[in-house]
């Protein structure tokens, strides 16, 4: 996937961008990975990493910014911030291909528990363009248009009986509004911060459809899998932080979803502690796929002095989910929720080398099996220049 996307990009051409200035570009690496464990579930250990690189290189583009980045088994050419009347308006453009573990189909898990034989693979090559228009102060305007192909195969652990869904062409357009009035340094958006520390409050609302060129019951036969040809959604995410004296910070960090006639390509991934999921601490990621919900996490960030660069604490997060099961009562609803342990160690001039650290545990629930569900994630990033 990753060699076609690129083929694509080569065929399409990259816009002239000159002689870039070193002090221009912008680069970080970043690597980890999260263990889960249930001990009582057949002493089940389960877990995913990441691995990548992303760079930037800023107003080399015609006056927008030139974004690589790759990770795992993705890779992204993009053109950001491409502003234009009277910086009143900007254009962006990407082009970004994933191999075999798009949305993490390989994985299957119900319950808390994981089932092989359930599991796909789904890659994608998806093309993007989106504009943004600035009304006023800290608000935001945008109209996506993106354009993707899904393909899926089975796995050598895929049963026969688990029927794919097909190949497919999806138009996925979506209207958003943002209101962000966040108050920190540049360095807390470099790539190799995986976890942003936030001050200022942040909110956004979106909503938008998928339109497939071919659809299909798939799946195991239970209706969970049988999407309409346009699927719909509704979504709302919020970002606050708060300093609250010399040593102490509070971090909100909140989702809400509601969508008509999707299935598990298009559902919203929960569960784990990672920095690409709907956090539910403790649980295998993603041990939910949901599209109706409402979910949060609250932290106790503290600090030893005043003059350090590292914060650690309390993470408690969790919220309610659709059809919890996994068995196409999508009507219901249940809850999960943990609490996470952690560190978030930056070291060198302005937090050059960032590590984070956080140990979790899932509250028992009653649709999940056999608990406990432990967690153990960890993850270095590198600012390179």
């Amino acid at each position: 996937m990753a060699f076609v996307a690129l083929v694509a990009v080569a065929a399409v051409g990259i816009p002239s961008v000159g002689r870039a200035e070193p002090e221009k570009w912008h680069a970080g690496v970043i690597g980890g990975g999260e263990l889960n464990f249930a001990p009582n579930l057949d002493k089940q250990l389960t877990g995913h990493g990441w691995a990548g690189f992303d760079s930037v290189g800023e107003g080399i583009v015609g006056g927008g910014n030139l974004r690589l980045f790759y990770n795992t088994t993705k890779v992204h050419v993009g053109i950001e911030r491409l502003t234009f009347a009277n910086d009143k308006l900007a254009f962006f453009a990407f082009l970004e291909g994933e191999a075999l573990i798009s949305q993490l189909l390989n994985d299957y898990f119900q319950q808390g528990r994981r089932i092989n034989e359930f599991g796909i693979a789904a890659s994608y090559v998806l093309l993007q363009t989106k504009l943004q228009w600035y009304p006023g102060k800290h608000q935001t305007i945008e109209i996506l248009a993106p354009v993707r192909h899904w393909w899926f195969g089975d796995r050598t652990s895929t049963s026969p009986g688990f029927a794919l869904p097909p190949n497919t062409w999806v138009f996925e357009p979506r209207i958003g509004y943002n209101f962000w009035k966040i108050d920190v340094p540049g360095e807390e958006w470099e790539s190799h911060r995986v976890f942003p520390r936030i001050e200022g409050i942040a909110v956004g609302i979106d909503g938008g459809l998928n339109v497939r060129s071919k659809v299909r019951p798939w799946g195991i036969g239970d209706g969970r899998n049988d999407p309409g040809k346009v699927l719909y959604s509704v979504a709302q995410w919020l970002k606050a932080g708060w300093q609250l004296g010399r040593f102490v910070r509070l971090q909100l960090d909140e989702w809400a979803n509601y969508g008509w006639r999707q299935d598990d390509i298009s559902r919203e991934r929960i569960g784990g502690a990672s920095p690409y999921v709907i956090p539910v601490p403790g649980l295998p990621w993603p041990a939910l796929i949901s599209e109706r919900l409402f979910a949060g996490q609250l932290g106790l960030h503290l600090k030893a002095k005043e003059s350090s660069q590292h914060e650690f604490g309390l993470l408690v997060a969790g919220g309610a989910f659709n059809d919890v099961y996994r068995v196409g009562a999508l009507n219901t609803y249940g809850g999960a929720g943990g609490l996470t342990v952690f560190g978030d160690l930056r070291f060198g001039p302005t937090g050059r080398y960032q590590v984070n650290i956080r140990g979790s545990y899932g509250f028992p629930a009653a649709w999940l099996q056999a608990p406990p569900y432990i967690a153990l994630l960890a993850s270095l990033g590198v600012r390179i220049f």
